[in-house]
């Protein structure tokens, strides 16, 4: 990508980093220091840059690459200003596109939105979100990526919707556009994990566990041919809740222990907090329930117990609780 700086001022150095994130953004999931500079680099390119595409086109990037960094460090004022990009990404596109509903800054807007009112609680975002994909997919012919994304946002919405007002509608409409989101996608498209991931969860929530899983795994599968390690450790997680809730433990804590590498290699830290304490909770669920395949022998609790100390480490609670009773066991 030609970023033409020369005349506003822009390094030659500068420039090309820009060019280059701009090429791949979504190959950002290596941290927060690549996240930092890459996020300083297009906040000093796009002083520079006049009205145009190009500036709509850092703007989207920004927008994007501002969303990593909230992920690595749950900063507001990160998917903030990620949402400001968006909204002025797009307001840029209408004025110079007659299809303005056919670039991917929609999608994103929409994720942007729903990802703020999930964290701030204000739920008027996540309805705006709603509005603005049903404006968006109605216009856009089947078959387009950019259909897709739009589609797989709106569902995601409509799922966090469904789980907080419990109205069946919304997450029946949910599991049909994630569907369609899949369908409009090559099996081997770059967003074909995240589109499945989102179905996944959608199906999780329907209490539809089997296909739960093979929607997952689908996703882990597509997140690991495309390089992204965010995408694969946050569907691990997911995954592994969706085998405890079937029962299967032992694969359960293996998704967990890949879930917590995955974040620890991309210094996620909220990420790895959260699958230790999914972890947990599992392991209680699993513990207290009577739908755990049979006997529980000696051997499955002794793996249980160092997928703990793996996880959770020797001093965790739940690691001494399981310890505990796996010496009772042994004694009996």
């Amino acid at each position: 990508m030609n970023t033409d700086h020369g005349s506003h001022g822009i390094d030659p150095a500068t420039a090309l980093r820009a060019a280059e994130i701009l090429e791949s953004p979504r190959r950002l999931h290596r941290g927060l220091e690549e996240t930092n500079d890459a996020i300083a680099t297009l906040d000093k390119v796009l002083t520079a840059t006049p009205p145009g595409p190009l500036r709509t086109t850092i703007l989207s990037n920004l927008g994007l690459i501002r969303m990593v960094r909230f992920q690595l460090t749950s900063s507001l004022p990160d998917l903030d200003a990620a949402i400001s990009c968006f909204k002025e990404g797009q307001s840029d596109r209408t004025a110079q596109d007659d299809r303005p509903e056919l670039s991917a800054t929609i999608a994103n807007l929409i994720g942007a939105l729903h990802t703020r009112a999930e964290y701030t609680g204000n739920w008027d975002d996540l309805d705006e979100a709603i509005v603005l994909g049903r404006d968006a997919v109605v216009r856009m012919p089947p078959g387009l990526p950019q259909r897709s994304a739009a589609l797989a946002s709106l569902s995601s919405a409509l799922r966090i919707r469904y789980e907080r007002a419990r109205y069946d509608g919304d997450l029946t409409e949910a599991i049909d556009l994630g569907r369609q989101a899949t369908a409009d996608l090559p099996e081997d498209h770059p967003r074909q994990g995240s589109v499945l991931s989102n179905l996944g969860s959608s199906l999780m929530a329907a209490g539809m566990l089997e296909e739960a899983l093979h929607v997952y795994r689908r996703a882990v599968g597509r997140f690991e041919a495309s390089g992204n390690r965010h995408g694969r450790a946050r569907t691990l997680n997911n995954l592994a809740g969706a085998l405890t809730q079937t029962g299967r433990i032992d694969e359960a804590t293996d998704a967990f222990r890949q879930a917590l590498d995955e974040f620890r290699a991309i210094e996620d830290r909220p990420g790895e907090a959260r699958v230790k304490k999914n972890f947990a909770s599992s392991i209680a669920l699993w513990q207290e329930s009577g739908t755990r395949g049979g006997e529980e022998t000696e051997a499955r609790y002794a793996r249980v117990l160092d997928g703990c100390v793996r996880i959770l480490g020797e001093e965790d609670a739940t690691t001494r609780s399981l310890r505990g009773k796996l010496t009772a066991m042994r004694q009996s």
